[in-house]
């Protein structure tokens, strides 16, 4: 009877360390994002006021104050590939869902974000940074340069305006653009390659090509051009 009596007590033991360490596991297993950052209108960047944000369950991460500034936390699954969304919402304004999918980061994860978003279907924007300050002084100091990226992205969209053009002169400085993207270049004088068939001058290419053509183009580390551009 001892036995059986030692065998239970042994047995409950066993199935208590059983589960403390499981639920020890998925302690360690559950990890947190923290985030903050502002919520401005796209089109002018002033701060709004009581936008809230939502992780993909639905669940409230942040709500914006006067400055538009949240900071919240993200629970994620803490090995592994990283995969979660981030809903804004705000009363008059599109909603806006940003998806991340990331690799394995470890622990200890803080990202800035900056969201621009719209009462109407123009574009909305999203800038993330990973800082491990988040207070209100850095995320502020950090818009300055999501400004100048924003103000230097509606340059670009009003030079192409009307257009098929490739080679761009904004603000003093050259520029090949295509419908995906730009790279800046040195001078109208650079050699540019064409599917590896022409080689032309940058100040020659609007007239040889068109934007909607360009599938891909890069910097060249060939002696004889200094950039490539595809159309196939």
């Amino acid at each position: 009877m001892k036995k059986i009596f030692k065998l239970i007590v042994l047995l409950c033991v066993v199935c208590s360390v059983s589960l403390n360490a499981s639920e020890t596991e998925k302690r360690i297993e559950a990890g947190f994002i923290e985030i903050a950052g502002l919520v401005t209108d796209a089109g002018n960047l002033n701060a709004l006021e009581n936008a809230k944000l939502y992780d993909e369950k639905g669940l409230l991460i942040a709500t914006t104050d006067s400055r538009g500034y949240f900071k919240g936390k993200i629970e994620y699954p803490g090995n592994g590939a990283i995969h979660f969304k981030i809903k804004v919402q705000k009363s008059g304004y599109q909603s806006f869902v940003q998806t991340e999918n990331w690799g394995n980061l470890g622990n200890n994860i803080r990202c800035a974000y900056y969201f621009g978003i719209t009462r109407n279907d123009s574009k909305s924007f999203s800038e993330m940074v990973f800082t491990k300050d988040l207070s209100i002084d850095s995320v502020i100091a950090g818009l300055i340069k999501v400004k100048e990226k924003t103000y230097f992205s509606k340059k670009i969209e009003t030079a192409k305006k009307d257009n098929q053009q490739v080679l761009f002169k904004i603000d003093s400085e050259y520029y090949l653009i295509n419908d995906g993207g730009w790279l800046k270049i040195a001078s109208p004088d650079e050699l540019i390659s064409i599917d590896g068939k022409q080689t032309v001058k940058a100040s020659e290419i609007n007239s040889v090509i068109k934007r909607k053509q360009i599938k891909g183009m890069s910097p060249s580390e060939s002696k004889e051009y200094s950039y490539e551009i595809y159309t196939k």
